[in-house]
C-alpha cells in the first residue's frame, strides 16, 4: 500500500509542480510584456513573499493543532488555480491589482511546495525515507511546466496558459483524493505559546534558518533579476524557458541521490558545497555578456536548491520537537523563502537600476561566502 502510495504522490508532485511553473516561471516575462519596469516588477514580486510568510505560519499551526495536511492542500490548491487564471487572464488593471494577484499566486505555489514536503515528512515512514526521490519527479513536472507554458503562450496567449492551470489543477485535486493524510500522534498536549518560544529560543534552530535564508536569497535572485539581466541581452522567451527547464532537470539527479548523500555526508557539508556554488554561479552571471553563458551557468542548479531544501528538511527534523513536526518547517520555511521573497525581489531590482546587473549580481555572491562561513559556528553548537 505504501508503494502505492508513493507512486500517487509522484503523479501529484508531476502535475502540481508542473502548473507552479507556469505561474512562476512567467511572472516577469508577463510584467514585462505588459509594461512594468524592473523595479516596479521588483514591488510586484515582492508581494507574495509577505503572503508566503503568513500563509505558511498559518498553515503549519492549523497542521500541528488539527493534525491535517491534505484539507489544507485541498484549499491552497483550489485557490491557487482560480487566481492564476485570473493574474494571466487580466490585462490592463492597476498596478495594485498585480500585486494582489501575483502576491496569493506566489504565495500559495510557495506555501503548497513546502506544505507537500512536510505532509511526506508527517506520512508512514515509507513514504517519509522516499521525499528526496519523489521531490525529483516535481523537478520534473517544474521542467516539462516551463517548457510547455511557452509553447501555450506561443499558440493560445497568456489567457490559454491561464485555462491550462485550471484544468490541470482538477487533474491534481482529483489525484490527490486517493493520498492519506499526515498521521495523527495519539495522546499528544495540546499547543501552547510557550512550545513556539521554545523553539524560537534555540540558538541552533536560529543560526540554520539565518544560513537559509542568505542562500535562499540567492535562489530569489536568480528567478527575478538574472531573468531581468537575459531579458537586457535580449533574450527571446524560448531562451528564457530553456534556462528554467536546464534547473529543473539538473536538480532531479540531486534529489534522486538525495537520501545517499545525507547518509554519506552530513547536512551542514552539503550546505557548505552549496554555498560555495552559488557564489561561483553568481559570478558566471555577473559575467555573462549574453543569454547562452546564463544558461550554461544553470548547470550549477544540480549544487543549489536541492541540496538546500533536502538538507533544510532534515536539519530542521533533528532540531525541533514532535509536537511541532509541521510548525517548525513551515515557520523556518515562511522566514527563509518567504523572508528573502519579500526583501530581494525590490532590493536587487533597486540596486540593477542604479548601479548595474552585474555589480548587484557580485554583490549577491557574497552572501554565499557569508552563509559558508556561518555553517562552521553552527557546527560547533551541534557537537
Amino acid at each position: 500500500m505504501q508503494k502505492k502510495y508513493t507512486i500517487y504522490f509522484i503523479i501529484f508532485y508531476i502535475l502540481s509542480y508542473g502548473i507552479f511553473s507556469f505561474s512562476s516561471t512567467k511572472f516577469t516575462p508577463y510584467l514585462s510584456e505588459i509594461g512594468y519596469s524592473a523595479f516596479q516588477r521588483g514591488v510586484i514580486l515582492s508581494g507574495y513573499a509577505a503572503a508566503t510568510i503568513v500563509l505558511q505560519l498559518l498553515f503549519g499551526i492549523l497542521s500541528d493543532r488539527y493534525q491535517t495536511m491534505k484539507k489544507i492542500i485541498i484549499v491552497s490548491l483550489c485557490v491557487y488555480g482560480i487566481v492564476s487564471a485570473l493574474l494571466f487572464s487580466t490585462k490592463g488593471a492597476t498596478i495594485a491589482v498585480y500585486f494582489v494577484l501575483v502576491s496569493l499566486s506566489g504565495g500559495l505555489l510557495n506555501s503548497c511546495c513546502g506544505l507537500y514536503d512536510t505532509w511526506i515528512l508527517g506520512c508512514h515512514e515509507e513514504i517519509r525515507k522516499n521525499l528526496s526521490f519523489i521531490k525529483a519527479f516535481g523537478s520534473i513536472g517544474w521542467a516539462i511546466g516551463s517548457m510547455a507554458a511557452s509553447l501555450i503562450i506561443s499558440l493560445f496567449s497568456y489567457r490559454g496558459l491561464g485555462i491550462s492551470i485550471i484544468v490541470i489543477t482538477l487533474l491534481s485535486l482529483l489525484n490527490l483524493i486517493a493520498l492519506p493524510d499526515i498521521d495523527r500522534i495519539k495522546g499528544r498536549s495540546k499547543l501552547s505559546v510557550a512550545d513556539f518560544r521554545q523553539l524560537i529560543k534555540n540558538k541552533q534552530y536560529v543560526l540554520l534558518i539565518i544560513i537559509l535564508f542568505l542562500m535562499y536569497s540567492m535562489v530569489i535572485v536568480n528567478n527575478c533579476t538574472v531573468i531581468d539581466k537575459m531579458i537586457a541581452l535580449h533574450a527571446s522567451d524560448a531562451q528564457i524557458s530553456m534556462k528554467w527547464s536546464v534547473q529543473s532537470l539538473l536538480e532531479i539527479p540531486t534529489y534522486l541521490t538525495g537520501a545517499y548523500l545525507l547518509a554519506r555526508f552530513n547536512g551542514l557539508k552539503l550546505l557548505r558545497l552549496s554555498s560555495l556554488m552559488l557564489t561561483f554561479q553568481f559570478v558566471l552571471f555577473a559575467l555573462a555578456q549574453n543569454p547562452g553563458v546564463i544558461i550554461g551557468a544553470s548547470i550549477l542548479q544540480l549544487f543549489s536548491t536541492p541540496i538546500i531544501l533536502v538538507a533544510s528538511k532534515m536539519l530542521i527534523l533533528e532540531l525541533a520537537p514532535d509536537k511541532l513536526k509541521s510548525s517548525s518547517q513551515l515557520i523556518a520555511l515562511s522566514i527563509f523563502t518567504g523572508g528573502s521573497s519579500m526583501l530581494m525581489p525590490a532590493t536587487a531590482g533597486f540596486f540593477s537600476e542604479h548601479i548595474g546587473f552585474n555589480l548587484t549580481l557580485i554583490c549577491v555572491a557574497l552572501l554565499g561566502i557569508c552563509s559558508f562561513l556561518l555553517t562552521y559556528p553552527l557546527s560547533k553548537m551541534s557537537s
